[in-house]
């Protein structure tokens, strides 16, 4: 699954936002138990859990939400899909270095339901259900786990061509094995033929009697193309390597050809 997906020509972004794990404050929650529906009513995105409050003491001017988010349980864990403003400078910086993998975490802000919560063996909560308030791009996270999902898109650059390289010494082998079955039928036909000649045929005189038609009908289906044949004759291993890898490419960048 790529941690970068292009829709409609958007890049986003892909995080674990969190897990049913001890995180940093010896807290566990439940993801099943999480109440999503009114972030993704509102999904917006922080830097640092900034949402302009301390500002409002200070007289600064407000940091404003740099993106928004799509949050969901997948498995055993929460993922956000992050996408960032593009018109706003400061969220751009943010991308930059979440791209570049400088900044790569998330965190989650949100409040324990009544009822739902008891204190653990570490001394934090175990929480059967939680509302999310809001996800933050952070330096660093509560969760050491809630980072960016791993991309084929930041795989070694010589991923692709170790795979195509495989591609291609499959495709010869299958070629190979099927030239050799050929062969072997061949073979196995052709000593069917010789023993069939060798022994007496009680009817030549019928044989020799074959119509001028009959004989024409079988040399018009000699002469008739096998597509089978045909198609193993135009299959380029390398060729079909090639196509593959270019899709392959396309697919682990989210690009759309």
């Amino acid at each position: 699954m790529s941690a970068v997906e292009s829709i409609g020509g958007r890049r986003v972004f892909k995080f674990k936002a969190s897990d049913g794990d001890f995180d940093r404050y010896s807290d566990r929650l439940n993801v099943k138990g999480w109440r999503v529906d009114g972030y993704n009513a509102n999904g917006v995105v922080l830097y640092n859990h900034d949402d302009g409050a301390s500002a409002a003491m200070t007289g600064a001017e407000p940091q404003l939400p740099i993106g928004k988010g799509r949050v969901y349980v997948e498995g055993d864990a929460l993922m956000v899909d992050i996408e960032f403003d593009d018109e706003d400078e400061f969220a751009k910086k943010v991308e930059r270095k979440v791209s570049k993998g400088i900044l790569n975490a998330v965190s989650v802000r949100y409040l324990m339901l009544p009822g739902q919560y008891r204190q653990n063996e570490r001394g934090g909560y175990d929480c059967d259900a939680q509302e999310l308030l809001e996800v933050s791009v952070v330096t660093i996270p509560g969760n050491s786990r809630a980072v960016r999902s791993k991309s084929l898109d930041e795989a070694p650059d010589d991923l692709v061509e170790r795979i195509a390289t495989r591609v291609v010494e499959l495709l010869d082998a299958r070629a190979e094995a099927k030239s050799t079955d050929e062969d072997e039928a061949k073979s196995t036909d052709e000593d069917v033929e010789d023993e069939q000649k060798s022994e007496p045929d009680d009817e030549d005189v019928e044989d020799e009697s074959k119509s001028t038609s009959e004989e024409d009908v079988e040399d018009e289906q000699k002469s008739e193309p096998d597509e089978d044949e045909d198609e193993t004759k135009g299959f380029n291993a390398a060729d079909a390597a090639k196509s593959f890898v270019e899709a392959f490419k396309g697919y682990i960048r989210g690009v759309k050809e």
